[in-house]
């Protein structure tokens, strides 16, 4: 049975790595459309027959008409066609599946960046998750955030911490939940999730310019 609650939790430091880009390629033809952009950085991409593991993996995305991979700094730039069915989470998965190793993932609306925790912080983190909601306690709307986390498949308690602007999410025992399905509850309750803590590690979220004015916008003709 699920549960909400309040309560208080240490802090987690929020640490953001970054990396740049420039390199070698591999493509299809992409069809004159609309099209979204995508960089993903992969660690582990170190050659040309690594750069075609993580492209094949790419290409069975939703929507995916052309990877281009850059051996020397390791990242890979994903033109799609814009789909629902096309997911952060998606992208992330296949570049794992393909043994790249991903680290972060640069999108029209977001920076999502994965830093990895010690392994002691990371066996104690091992079934719960903290996740950090921009000005949460500010816009009065933890409890509708919590409700939308509670739906995920796999969350056992969700527990408020207002005074870090947190939900500590715990998992069902065996279940790990992927931080991208947390981030996605978080928007859909409208809010701006800015870290998931792990034990797969931290994943930052920085929003775009252009989402952040959006954003401010919309908060100003509400008003």
């Amino acid at each position: 049975m699920r549960r909400f609650l309040t309560g208080g939790v240490n802090r987690l430091a929020i640490v953001l790595l970054s990396f740049t880009a420039s390199g070698i390629s591999t493509a299809r033809p992409v069809v004159a459309a609309d099209v979204v952009t995508y960089e993903i950085t992969a660690d582990e991409m170190c050659c040309g027959g690594c750069a075609k593991k993580v492209a094949a993996q790419l290409y069975t995305a939703p929507g995916v008409s052309n990877v281009k991979a850059n051996v020397a700094g390791r990242t890979v730039t994903i033109t799609a066609k814009p789909s629902p069915k096309l997911t952060m989470e998606k992208l992330w998965s296949a570049v794992e599946k393909g043994k790249g190793k991903p680290s972060k993932l640069v999108s029209p609306e977001a920076t999502y960046t994965l830093t990895p925790l010690d392994p002691a912080t990371q066996q104690a983190s091992a079934g719960v998750y903290t996740v950090v909601v921009l000005d949460l306690k500010a816009n009065g709307v933890a409890d509708k955030v919590g409700r939308e986390l509670q739906t995920i498949r796999g969350v056992k308690t969700v527990v408020l911490h207002l005074d870090q602007d947190a939900l500590v999410v715990e998992s069902h025992p065996g279940v790990q939940l992927s931080p991208f399905a947390l981030a996605s509850a978080v928007e859909r309750s409208g809010q701006q999730p800015s870290a998931i803590v792990g034990s797969y590690g931290q994943l930052t979220i920085e929003p775009s310019t252009a989402k952040v004015s959006a954003r401010q916008a919309t908060k100003g003709s509400v008003r």
